[in-house]
């Protein structure tokens, strides 16, 4: 069987999937509702830039990549009794 290996850096796209899926979905909420009332066009438009500024920040935190190395290494709890 040959071996999968996980894309970008081992990481899983779900919570970047529902991130974007739930953006998405207020987004088309408050377009259906900027529709159903244009005389809130003018409160909406700052509502979308929150949206884009929030789901481009989370994309942001998934992408970034950690460290080099294993952060438990420099676990210095039970340190001695690590190496016996």
């Amino acid at each position: 069987m040959a071996s999968s290996t996980q894309p970008f850096f081992r990481r899983r796209f779900a919570p970047l999937i529902a991130a974007w899926v739930l953006a998405l979905i207020v987004a088309g909420l408050l377009y259906w509702i900027e529709r159903s009332m244009p005389a809130l066009h003018d409160v909406m438009i700052p509502l979308y830039w929150i949206i884009g500024a929030l789901i481009m920040l989370a994309t942001w935190r998934w992408i970034r990549t950690r460290g080099k190395g294993d952060r438990r290494q420099n676990d210095r709890r039970l340190g001695d009794r690590r190496h016996r």
